[in-house]
């Protein structure tokens, strides 16, 4: 019980010359190829794509950063604690099983430590 394409054909062309006679397909705005000449991308997405090519690039110059103060280490094992110190919670989030997490008392009384001279 499919339906005939011959028994279509009719139905579809008499379509396309309605279309034509009341100058539907003809007109400037309206066509099967939309011109995207004036296609201008979202400023959210260009603020997105600068915003990611940016971190980028200060990652490249910070990783070479800590290149160079690796290598001005006097000892090898000073180098390998500058850069686990430093590259390896950057490079490489924490697992969550890592993360502290702390209660409002035990923020509180971090900030007051935090915060006295001594």
């Amino acid at each position: 019980m499919g339906i005939d394409d011959k028994s279509m054909a009719p139905a579809v062309s008499e379509y396309y010359k309605s279309l034509v006679a009341r100058n539907e397909l003809t007109r400037s705005d309206v066509s099967i190829f939309p011109s995207y000449t004036r296609l201008k991308i979202e400023y959210f997405v260009v603020c997105r794509q600068r915003y990611y090519k940016e971190g980028v690039k200060q990652r490249r110059q910070f990783i070479k950063e800590i290149k160079v103060h690796e290598s001005l280490q006097s000892r090898a094992l000073d180098g390998v604690r500058v850069h686990r110190e430093f590259c390896n919670p950057v490079l490489v989030p924490p697992a969550a099983s890592e993360i502290i997490k702390l209660t409002p008392k035990e923020i509180m009384r971090l900030e007051k430590i935090l915060v006295t001279k001594y």
